[in-house]
């Protein structure tokens, strides 16, 4: 029986981790051995109960952004302790799936010392430093794929280094996971006012959660709400946001059960509002976002902005998007005066698009031939 390792730099649920959930499942539907290098929380608890064997890690907080020379040596110190730790368990792999860019470092050491193969899977636009790491593993032999989850990344990558234009470069589109799998379409909007407008997801800057105190003042008789929480991401953004945020606007802190949430807030419009950080401008981290397709399978009218990998979603969901902070605005106030059956015709068929182009089956499928050819691949050992 072959045997996986997965690596993962954080504990919690975020879009990455549910990815690394489903690889997960499609890794055991092919029944090889799974084990996790993870840190403790809610996805290492879920990873657990799947039944494979979660070996957690300490975390590594390095500086958002722009990376000091304080990080460096701080993620030095957290790749021998991660390697030491788990050395027998490293030493034992088939493959070596880096979930992330962090545990990089790991599987270099365990290219090289044991002469493991080796994969990444990307889900961010990263900045220069992390993409110079990724063109490292690229070139080492013992690598047989980095993993990216849009064409958008893929043209990140190959526009700051043409070696990123290689068949080590495989492209997984996102998908649905198994609780928007089975979605109908509902109708939100007949014989309810248009009144209740959501943004889903980590709470952070980048995220853009911050329209939501203008919006809420802009208009009082709507219900405005925050689905997530600041979790490995900025407490001071969090806080900002609570403390500027009028009565009408409702934090629900972290879904577990985001289909049952959304039905019980009678939820109907989902703001994509994400941006650039202001520490990168024009760098954008929407790499191959989750919610916009979650939301459509849940028949919410979906609204994203124009930026990063948000652009081909919205073209291929046929979703409406924005630019700036005022044209949402304006969309959001059109959307008041607009005939109900004109966004009910909008959230069919991006509801349809979203099960037949994404649906779990098909996204659970992708991932298991993705597993099952990079095992594949057999490199002589050291």
């Amino acid at each position: 029986m072959k045997n996986i390792i997965f690596c993962d730099q954080y504990g919690q649920l975020g879009g990455g981790q549910q990815v690394l959930l489903e690889l997960v499942k499609a890794t055991l539907a092919d029944r090889f051995a799974v084990t996790v290098l993870i840190p403790a929380g809610s996805c290492a608890d879920k990873l657990e109960s799947l039944g494979v064997e979660v070996r957690r890690t300490p975390y590594c907080e390095l500086t958002q952004g722009k990376k000091s020379m304080a990080d460096i040596l701080r993620l030095a110190v957290h790749t021998l302790a991660v390697f030491l730790q788990n050395f027998t368990t490293l030493r034992s792999a088939d493959l070596i799936y880096v979930n992330g860019n962090r545990l990089l470092p790991v599987a270099f050491l365990a290219q090289r010392i044991f002469g493991k193969q080796a994969a990444c899977h990307v889900h961010l636009n990263h900045g220069s430093l992390e993409k110079k790491l990724l063109r490292l593993f690229l070139g080492q032999q013992r690598t047989v794929a980095i993993v990216v989850p849009s064409l958008f990344i893929q043209r990140e990558l190959v526009h700051f280094d043409t070696v990123f234009d290689s068949p080590k470069v495989r492209i997984v589109e996102n998908g649905l996971d198994a609780r928007f799998s089975e979605t109908v379409f509902e109708d939100r909007f007949s014989g309810h006012p248009l009144r209740h407008v959501g943004i889903v997801g980590r709470v952070s800057a980048e995220k853009g959660q911050d329209v939501l105190p203008v919006l809420a003042r802009q208009f009082p008789d709507m219900d405005f709400h925050v689905l997530g929480d600041a979790a490995f991401s900025s407490a001071d953004f969090d806080a900002a946001l609570r403390r500027e945020s009028p009565r009408n606007v409702y934090f629900h802190g972290w879904v577990e059960d985001l289909p049952a949430k959304v039905r019980e807030i009678g939820l109907q419009i989902c703001l994509v509002p994400s941006r650039c950080p202001e520490s990168t401008p024009g760098h954008s981290f929407e790499a191959a976002p989750l919610v916009p397709l979650q939301m459509a399978a849940l028949s919410c009218f979906v609204l994203v902005r124009r930026l990063g990998a948000l652009e081909d979603v919205a073209e291929n969901l046929q979703l409406p998007y924005f630019d700036s902070d005022d044209e949402l605005m304006t969309v959001v106030k059109n959307l008041c005066s607009q005939p109900k059956a004109k966004i009910i015709d909008q959230c069919k068929n991006s509801h349809a698009v979203a099960l037949s182009k994404y649906s779990h089956s098909i996204f659970h499928e992708r991932l298991k031939k993705l597993i099952h050819t990079l095992t594949l691949n057999r490199y002589p050992r050291l």
